[in-house]
């Protein structure tokens, strides 16, 4: 009832610099996360150089980093629902320039061991963000901008992938790959120091948050006032913590349905996303392009992120999320089945088709995020984001190995997109199904 009344408050006005400082403040976080996760992409050729190894061992790099994510999203991100949203946060940023830095202190070791330790603890970071960031940017929104504020903070980590690449192009040839991770780390502890130093807490958690609290109801009213909403009266001092676990709230029966498909959207949708994000740079390098080239080809896919998330964002303020959530979906699985199919070999028409692609894909994910965000309650919020994006993420873990495995096996670049184009196809289908379920 607490959340509730907090909830109707904010509703009842418009939105207000404060929340729009949250929705930035969210996008610093995820454009950093973007920046770590496709640092290890750009840096892969480079690596395997340096480091003398196969391909299956970049595989398991990719994926060290992947299993932190999930068990990041999954199992640390739902302690932000009783721990506060703010101080997970700051905590995950933190590890995250942390663990970047120390694989840049470890690049002259060749300990593939010490690598990929440091990447699954960055990982961990990651997944915290994942699960936590949506969830306080959608609590400090207005019920009709919802959507439109998840996607601008989950946009930020395509928009740091994007950077990653000139980052990468610009410090390699001079500096090495390891310069990649130092800049990469800095870049992340500065955002982490502006985060600690001016992000506020949620007013819903704060409300909902268990334990006897007598200031309960100044403190909530204090952050409501800086939102220009007026003070709620009869706030409990005291809230009981929920008596079960946070994965046993989300699977109720009036949820379980909702919670499995989304589960298994999630999965198909990060086992296309990651083996783009992973192997477009490498699979470019194989087909006879340049290290450059395949960095822009990876590049060009997360620019078309902005317009897709931007387009699709703006669209779910006027229509039904998911219906467009499923087009999005069943566009990006076409676009990669025509690269399959004709098999472009001309540099320009491809890095246009992986910007069309990007488009889609990026669209289309992103807004899986706003989608969980609206689906649970504020007390279960960052466990059903975070469980969602844990156990979608095992779609991430497998993506890489299964994709160097086919590598391995003699799959070239096409063969590859038509095969990660079948997942999103599927994803497509799935949301008219989901969307039924009322």
């Amino acid at each position: 009832m607490s959340a509730e009344l907090v909830r109707a408050r904010i509703d009842a006005g418009p939105t207000v610099p404060l929340m729009w400082l949250v929705v930035f403040f969210g996008f610093l976080l995820n454009l950093a996360d973007g920046i770590d996760v496709v640092a290890m992409s750009v840096t892969a050729p480079s690596v395997a150089v340096s480091w003398g190894l196969e391909r299956s061992a970049l595989g398991s790099l990719f994926s060290s980093a992947l299993f932190g994510m999930a068990i990041g999203a999954a199992g640390l991100a739902p302690l932000s629902d009783r721990l506060g949203r703010r101080a997970l946060l700051v905590a995950a940023i933190f590890l995250v320039g942390l663990s970047m830095l120390g694989v840049s202190w470890i690049a002259s070791s060749g300990s593939v061991t010490l690598f990929a330790m440091l990447r699954f603890i960055s990982g961990l970071g990651i997944g915290i963000i994942f699960g936590s960031a949506p969830a306080l940017a959608s609590e400090f929104m207005p019920s009709r901008y919802r959507s439109l504020a998840v996607s601008l903070v989950v946009m930020g980590y395509p928009v740091g992938a994007v950077l990653a690449g000139p980052i990468a192009n610009a410090l390699i040839p001079d500096y090495g790959w390891p310069a990649v991770f130092t800049a990469g780390g800095a870049l992340t502890l500065t955002i982490g120091v502006v985060t600690w130093m001016l992000l506020p807490e949620s007013p819903e958690f704060l409300a909902s948050r268990p334990g006897d609290r007598p200031e309960r109801e100044s403190t909530v009213n204090g952050v409501l006032a800086r939102m220009d909403r007026g003070p709620i009266q009869g706030l409990p001092s005291d809230v009981t913590p929920p008596s079960s676990t946070p994965v046993a709230q989300i699977l109720t029966a009036d949820r379980r349905f909702k919670t499995l498909a989304l589960w298994t959207v999630y999965f198909m949708g990060f086992l296309t996303m990651y083996f783009m994000l992973s192997w477009i740079p490498t699979l470019f390098v194989d087909s006879g392009y340049t290290r450059s080239q395949g960095i822009d080809a990876l590049t060009g896919f997360n620019i078309g992120a902005i317009p897709g998330i931007l387009i699709l964002a703006f669209l779910t303020t006027r229509l039904p999320l998911v219906p467009l959530l499923s087009l999005f979906f069943l566009s990006a699985g076409g676009v990669l089945v025509f690269v399959g199919l004709t098999e472009p070999s001309e540099l320009g028409s491809l890095m246009a088709l992986m910007f069309f692609a990007g488009v889609f894909l990026h669209g289309g994910f992103t807004c899986l995020y706003a989608l969980a965000a609206q689906v649970y309650p504020s007390d279960v919020r960052a466990a059903g984001v975070g469980w969602a994006a844990g156990l979608g993420r095992t779609g991430a873990i497998v993506s890489p190995v299964f994709a160097a495995a086919l590598i391995t096996a003699g799959w070239d670049m096409y063969a590859l997109f038509v095969c990660f184009a079948l997942p999103l196809l599927a994803v497509g289908f799935l949301l008219w199904v989901f969307s039924n379920d009322d």
